[in-house]
């Protein structure tokens, strides 16, 4: 099986949602455990809600946010792109301090702490001007 679906993203903010309910259907079409779908779906809507959020000026001209997927018989991956500023998640993002209580913890780290957790394989790059996130699961 080799099976892909592209989809751009909005910068609306309900558009990572809608990201997330396409890889849904994407998933349950070709029956995937749904374990996987459920941390997948945590580590898109984490990422494209921070791209949507963060990654573009006000006044940007061309903002694009792409996400490709992959399913083959060994992997589920999950390519996030987009031409915003540069940003690192796995190295930029704060590491939240989990022995403090949530209200004492500052902002920001949790989400990509826990697709760390859920995912498998990250990688990151910024080639020509676009930030690259690889996520990749076996299945």
């Amino acid at each position: 099986m080799d099976v892909k679906l592209e989809m751009e993203v909005g910068l609306g903010q309900d558009e990572p949602r809608r990201a997330v309910e396409r890889f849904e259907r994407f998933a349950n079409a070709h029956e995937l455990p749904m374990g996987l779908v459920f941390k997948f779906q945590l580590a898109l809507d984490e990422l494209l809600t921070n791209v949507v959020s963060y990654a573009f000026d006000e006044n940007e001209p061309n903002p694009v946010i792409t996400v490709g997927l992959r399913l083959t018989d060994a992997q589920l991956e999950a390519v996030l792109q987009d031409n915003g500023r540069p940003f690192n998640p796995l190295l930029d993002a704060p590491e939240p301090d989990l022995g403090l209580p949530a209200e004492d913890r500052r902002v920001g780290g949790l989400g990509i702490h826990l697709t760390k957790a859920f995912v498998h394989g990250l990688r990151y790059e910024r080639v020509d001007g676009w930030n690259r996130l690889n996520l990749v699961q076996p299945l």
